[in-house]
């Protein structure tokens, strides 16, 4: 194995699922070569990642058809590298009405069992995304949104999201958000969602092992002093685990506040 970045060695006793990763070697924006790949694996085994979903961009049915094929090969060299990691096939798909098309014609774009990871345009929340999350749900799978609180609509305006929340949706925040790498909106947004108990993933979105690479664990000990250790397990084990064994996921979400309502509450 190579030598680790010194960064990242540590915070590593938190077992994890990571559900949201761009790990496959030359598929979207994430590792460009297989030795990238391999280097974004040690990371996350040294940081306490156990298992990771390769999810990387859909946008058309036939993207799918090589993830798996790409999942086999690089777990083959993660293998023989001695790295302790688990990669499973899913993807993010963009939110097109024709999902749930492509899910009846067996397009393998489910993450987990019964899930599927919605990727989400960064400048706008798409239109019909209520009628897509009821359609998916209507055949047995349940949505997760990714990285909302990046979303220019929703840092301004977080209550978009409630009805959809409050109708079975789940949200996937990114460790840059929480980091703050992505940006103070985000990073505030991320925390409005978590108080709300509106987020039920945490997971890396890593890109790369450099600028982009798995920092779910320096995430995940970020949060303890915030929401508690318990809570911390849901988002980055329990619940992931529940995914992947296709059992349902325990949502509870608040009514929408504004922040002055919050304020008032922590007094």
């Amino acid at each position: 194995m190579s030598e680790l970045h010194p960064q990242i060695a540590h915070h590593s006793s938190l077992v994890m699922i990571d559900i949201h990763c761009h790990i496959l070697p030359n598929f979207d924006d994430g590792a460009e070569s297989l030795a990238e790949s391999l280097a974004m694996a040690e990371i996350a085994a040294a940081t306490g990642i156990r298992t990771i979903i390769a999810t990387p961009h859909v946008d058309q049915p036939d993207q799918a058809g090589s993830i798996l094929e790409s999942v086999e090969a690089l777990q083959a060299a993660i293998d023989e590298r001695g790295i302790e990691l688990q990669v499973l096939p899913g993807a993010e798909v963009f939110p097109s009405p024709a999902v749930p098309d492509w899910l009846e014609d067996g397009v393998p774009i489910a993450i987990g069992k019964g899930y599927i990871l919605l990727d989400c345009p960064l400048m706008n929340v798409p239109l019909g995304l209520d009628q897509l999350v009821f359609r998916l749900q209507a055949h047995g799978v349940t949505p997760i949104l990714a990285h909302p609180e990046r979303v220019l609509p929703i840092q301004k305006r977080p209550q978009l999201l409630e009805e959809l929340v409050h109708a079975g949706m789940l949200i996937q925040l990114d460790a840059m958000s929480i980091l703050g790498k992505h940006g103070s909106a985000a990073a505030k947004t991320a925390h409005v969602l978590l108080r709300h108990r509106w987020a039920h993933f945490l997971a890396s979105d890593a890109h790369s092992s450099n600028h982009s690479r798995p920092q779910l664990a320096r995430a995940a000990h970020a949060l303890r002093s915030i929401i508690g250790d318990a809570r911390v397990r849901q988002l980055v084990q329990e619940n992931p685990l529940r995914l992947l064994k296709g059992e349902s996921i325990y949502s509870d979400p608040a009514d929408y506040s504004p922040p002055r309502m919050w304020a008032f509450l922590r007094r």
